[in-house]
């Protein structure tokens, strides 16, 4: 998917590098959008992790002071800079794209959750799509229970089928989790933190 931001890697850099952390850029690390060619552009920024939203798998990337190469669904390879809170992206064809950032909240939800109670420590998988359908199942190789989910801002609510069973978490966009009070009798509380590759 998004071909259509397939860019050439006009600084040179080689398309098959490991992930760099953003220690060195940490003005990158949060949520960018923008258009190209008159489509949305989103680049989702974690501290060690890349999504180019609607791509399906995280991205490699490396990250200079003045430049960005991406590769994955989606690759790429650009100059940037800021002025005025916007993150400004070349393109090697000389295009100037401005991207505006978009508060933690706006991070999407769907894809996979790890983590334990702190009552059984039994460690649990939890994979959210993004038309509103969830599973999940006890690790390692418990039986996947389907229902579906909802997001009220910082609200997820969970229902599991058949027997409508309600799971409510709350969401904590900085450190990447989901606060559940209670999952299954004696799970205490269980904190789920988001899995980026898998």
């Amino acid at each position: 998917m998004q071909r259509w931001l397939q860019m050439v890697c006009a600084l040179g850099l080689a398309c098959s590098w490991p992930a760099l952390a953003l220690g060195q850029e940490p003005a990158l690390t949060r949520r960018w959008v923008g258009t190209h060619q008159g489509r949305p552009l989103v680049l989702d920024f974690y501290a060690d992790t890349l999504l180019v939203v609607n791509d399906e798998r995280p991205v490699a990337f490396r990250v200079t002071r003045d430049s960005l190469a991406v590769t994955g669904d989606s690759s790429f390879s650009v100059s940037y800079w800021f002025v005025r809170d916007r993150l400004l992206l070349q393109t090697a064809e000389g295009a100037i794209l401005t991207m505006a950032p978009q508060g933690l909240l706006a991070r999407p939800l769907h894809g996979e959750w790890h983590g334990s109670g702190t009552g059984n420590r039994r460690q649990i998988e939890l994979r959210m799509s993004r038309g509103g359908e969830a599973r999940w199942r006890r690790l390692p190789n418990g039986r996947w229970q389907s229902g579906e989910w909802d997001r009220r801002t910082r609200t997820v609510t969970f229902t599991w089928l058949p027997d409508s069973t309600i799971w409510t978490a709350q969401y904590d966009p900085p450190a990447g989790a989901l606060l559940f009070t209670e999952t299954e009798p004696g799970s205490g509380t269980v904190v789920l933190r988001r899995a980026f590759r898998w």
